[in-house]
């Protein structure tokens, strides 16, 4: 197999070309019509009358939080990156595409970037975008509207175990980072002192965790092995068996992809985790107002969560050229359909129910107007989990409501 260097249009995803059709369509959030797009059946119709014509040479299947999807592109790129991603099986040429969902990538009509996503018929139509990230994501999307009617939460975050596994008396813990792309999930999850369990998105079931993904797509703008020495040494290890996919070098969303087995360390042989022991909110604050690192409880972990304070990072969506400070409830928006509340009672249940520590992290800019540092923001997350630190209290009104939150005091670190 060959390593692919691809270069994309657009370089993110087409939050404007994303739309849902068919009667289950009463079920998504009416609060959010802009990521909550509802189309006519017949666009829809016309669009896949169109596609289901032409010729898809590379099919798979794979299942993930027992759900069958079957995926058809005209790239071979692409179906390289849905083996990355995911376990997938190879179809031969001649194989029906089969699955409790079906998904069509082409690459060779020409038109505006859709998504078309028919949730009676259970059918994905892509077309007019190459970008990678755009089929998981249409994954991740059918996941957050099938997930909760099951009792589980799926979460656009990272997890991975910390503490030495081989200690009995200190077994390891596992911890959660949510974030919007580029806020941070998989650069600060991916530490040599860390166990990875997924970069992404991971999903929390009543007994237990799992991860979504069996691969990485990790931000690779500005990757230096100094500071990113998981990832670097991920990345060489795809490279050596031909698995690494690079997308898009030299932009702002620049990205890497390869299979979860390449990184040092990460846990391969189970998929699934003890519930999380520390939650952490990683909030890109554009503006300098919040504190470096901070504990939250009670109903503050859900107004925060809710509401989603972050910023979006230049390319990862088609149009977003700098840092935009923006509201992402579930710190996920664009993936998460149903009612916000629908995954927040889930969150509020898990949290207490397992007695969960949460913080919120700013690794957007301080008070000067400067970013944290990055090995910083990593210290201030490590000496959270040794429990190495003091809580001062304070008031931060947001824009919407006040929040009483505890910064933490965590001495020469910051």
């Amino acid at each position: 197999m060959e390593n692919i260097n691809i270069k994309t249009s657009p370089t993110g995803r087409s939050p404007k070309g994303k739309w849902y059709f068919g009667e289950n369509t009463s079920k998504l959030c009416k609060d959010r019509p802009n990521e909550c797009q509802i189309g006519n059946e017949s666009d829809f119709n016309a669009l896949y009358d169109k596609m289901i014509s032409c010729h898809y040479e590379y099919k798979s299947m794979f299942r993930t939080c027992g759900i069958d999807f079957g995926v058809a592109t005209t790239s071979a790129d692409h179906h390289k990156f849905v083996g990355n991603m995911f376990h997938h099986t190879r179809l031969g040429d001649n194989h029906n595409l089969t699955g409790d969902w079906k998904i069509y990538h082409n690459m060779e009509l020409e038109g505006n970037p859709w998504v078309y996503i028919h949730l009676d018929r259970r059918e994905v139509l892509i077309m007019g975008t190459s970008f990678l990230g755009e089929i998981k994501k249409c994954v991740f999307s059918i996941v957050g509207l099938v997930l909760p009617e099951n009792g589980i939460l799926p979460m656009h975050c990272s997890a991975f175990e910390y503490g030495d596994e081989y200690d009995k008396y200190s077994l390891p813990q596992t911890a959660l980072m949510f974030g919007l792309s580029g806020t941070g999930k998989t650069t600060l999850s991916a530490d040599p002192e860390y166990r990875l369990i997924g970069d992404d998105e991971i999903a929390w079931y009543e007994s237990s965790l799992s991860y979504i993904e069996s691969g990485c797509y990790a931000k690779i703008d500005g990757l230096t092995e100094e500071q990113q020495p998981t990832i670097f040494e991920a990345m060489e290890n795809a490279r050596s068996q031909g698995l690494l996919i690079e997308e898009n070098l030299g932009v702002p969303n620049a990205r890497s992809s390869y299979p979860l087995r390449c990184v040092p360390d990460a846990i391969t042989d189970r998929a699934s985790f003890d519930h999380p022991k520390n939650i952490f909110f990683l909030a890109l604050d554009a503006t300098g107002t919040l504190p470096a690192i901070s504990k939250i409880e009670g109903m503050t972990i859900r107004k925060l969560f809710e509401t989603g304070y972050t910023s979006k990072m230049p390319g990862t969506e088609d149009g977003v050229k700098e840092i935009q400070k923006v509201y992402s409830p579930c710190y996920g928006s664009p993936f998460m359909p149903l009612p916000v509340k629908t995954y927040s009672d889930m969150l509020m249940d898990r949290v207490i129910e397992n007695e969960c520590n949460v913080f919120l992290v700013n690794t957007g800019m301080n008070s000067e107007g400067k970013r944290f540092p990055l090995n910083d923001t990593r210290n201030c997350i490590k000496k959270v989990l040794d429990y190495d630190y003091e809580i001062e209290e304070m008031e931060w009104t947001n824009p919407i409501q006040p929040c009483k939150v505890g910064t933490i005091n965590i001495g020469k670190v910051i």
